[in-house]
């Protein structure tokens, strides 16, 4: 405040603020502490977010596709958010990248797979999906969202999360539980 009231002449420059060290010192010494704040406030959320999914097993909720990772051989995915719990992250489409019955549209950030049926992801598509913990080692874990619908199958013969009945270990997931909706 007394750098601004200095700058529109309402009050003189107090003497301390004149260096140009000092100020350098005390706005990287702000940014430091800003930057510790941010990431602690993320790590809590994580933390909780993580405490809270790993309680009763997984979660089946609606989301909303927010982008679609349309680049030539890269693992088909898309972001999606989760509005109920105001989550977001990557849900990673069953299929190989060099599959041909995949198609991806760059300018409209769509992707389509043709099988029986064809079937497309694209940006503000309702996609339901599985959301539960990974245990990976002793103290990690992982949120982890699959795909529910629409479903994709390419049959190549390899078994990735969210196209086969869930197998029973530790780091898969149990059934979700159904929930009434309250109105």
């Amino acid at each position: 405040h007394r750098l601004l009231a200095a700058a529109i002449n309402v009050a003189p420059l107090p003497v301390h603020l004149s260096s140009k060290s000092y100020l350098h010192d005390l706005c990287e010494n702000m940014n430091r502490r800003h930057r510790a704040a941010q990431l602690a406030g993320r790590a809590s959320v994580q933390l909780h977010t993580l405490i809270f999914f790993s309680g009763d097993g997984a979660k089946e909720e609606d989301a909303f596709v927010l982008d679609v990772d349309t680049a030539d051989k890269s693992e088909p995915a898309f972001r999606v958010i989760v509005p109920r719990y105001g989550i977001e992250g990557r849900v990673t489409i069953p299929i190989d990248a060099d599959n041909p019955k995949l198609q991806r549209f760059p300018d409209l950030h769509k992707i389509t797979y043709q099988n029986d049926k064809c079937m497309s992801i694209q940006v503000f598509d309702k996609v339901r999906v599985n959301i539960w913990v990974k245990n990976s080692q002793d103290y990690q874990r992982e949120l982890i969202i699959d795909l529910v619908e629409p479903q994709f199958s390419a049959n190549t013969g390899k078994s990735k999360r969210g196209t086969l009945p869930i197998d029973r270990d530790d780091d898969q997931p149990k059934p979700a539980k159904k929930r009434s909706k309250k109105r």
